[in-house]
């Protein structure tokens, strides 16, 4: 159950905007490269669950349930990433728009936590296999590609 909690936290807080303190721990441009690297390991996991939905790789309930916590944990760590000396920063892929609307850019955050969830949840369960997961990861997945489509170049 604390588990349960502590990954609903992190993906809640997702685009959570940081306190002022947090803009001491990075550069601007070292923040964006934090961020995107974050991006690549939530995009390796993302890959694997999607091929095993769409039979590209044999499904594997285990692996996938833990791709998805793995998911939930490394997406907490993006809260520190979306401090504001990050708007505009070299190499940053992140439209403005997202800046002039952080109350749907949260959204968009708050989507995929609900989204994660109940795929973390699902895929824990006995039972669990490529039927009942293929809805569970696009649900996901979109969550993740709506925020690209609106707030990312």
């Amino acid at each position: 159950m604390l588990k349960k909690t502590l990954i609903i936290a992190a993906a809640a807080g997702l685009f959570a905007t940081t306190v002022a303190a947090q803009t001491n721990l990075f550069k601007p441009e070292d923040g964006v490269k934090y961020r995107q690297s974050i991006y690549r390991v939530m995009g390796a996991q993302t890959k694997v669950m999607g091929a095993m939905v769409k039979g590209e790789i044999d499904f594997d309930a285990e692996a996938l349930h833990q791709r998805a916590l793995n998911l939930g944990n490394v997406s907490g760590l993006l809260g520190e990433t979306y401090f504001p000396e990050t708007r505009g920063a070299r190499g940053s892929n992140l439209l403005p728009k997202a800046w002039n609307d952080m109350d749907g850019f949260r959204a968009k955050g708050q989507n995929f936590g609900t989204a994660l969830q109940e795929l973390i949840e699902v895929s824990g369960q006995p039972g669990f296999d490529s039927a009942k997961a293929r809805p569970v990861v696009a649900k996901v997945m979109q969550s993740c590609k709506s925020c690209h489509d609106e707030y990312r170049k």
